[in-house]
């Protein structure tokens, strides 16, 4: 969901919380026992707490379909034709190849062999495209369609220890 559309969701909200309490002050001129304050504001608060879990449930569901988990990238995608195993190890990440299509998805199933490491993908003019964490015991999945051809570059992005900043390699994505 676009940011600003949950900002606008957000303001909107205030507004009518604000006209609301605004209303109830500018009607409440006279006195008014306190039990009788007390009641409405306990239906208030119920009919008010209510409604907000009712919106955030809601803008939670509608944000899953962002989440960059793999079920959801290939139900996006398509299922990948090309998986690359990926192995980080102080300091040097392993590929199982190192030329894939453009255009196709392609799966990264990325794990490590002795520490944390975060798999960065870079393109060729140095922008971060794609990452995920490379865990030991663990193997992360991650579907990515490469838009053009060339070669981009891997690095860790977690710090793993003295010569972290080495750990790169690249890969070349060819034309179909």
């Amino acid at each position: 969901m676009n940011p600003h559309v949950v900002l606008a969701v957000l303001i909107a909200l205030g507004l009518i919380w604000t006209a609301g309490w605004a209303t109830v002050l500018l009607r409440s001129p006279r006195a008014v026992p306190v039990e009788t304050i007390q009641k409405s504001e306990a239906r208030v608060r119920l009919v008010l707490l209510t409604s907000f879990a009712a919106i955030a449930i809601v803008l939670f569901i509608l944000t899953l379909r962002r989440l960059p988990y793999q079920g959801t990238r290939i139900m996006e995608l398509g299922p990948p034709p090309v998986t690359v195993a990926v192995t980080g190890a102080q300091w040097s990440w392993i590929l199982s190849r190192t030329r894939v299509p453009e255009g196709v998805p392609i799966e990264f199933a990325v794990s490590a062999r002795d520490v944390n490491h975060d798999f960065g993908l870079y393109d060729p003019r140095g922008r971060l495209v794609a990452q995920v964490q490379a865990m030991p015991g663990y193997t992360n999945r991650l579907v990515y369609v490469f838009p053009a051809p060339g070669t981009y570059t891997v690095r860790c992005l977690e710090y793993c220890g003295l010569a972290h900043d080495m750990m790169t390699t690249t890969f070349t994505v060819a034309e179909q």
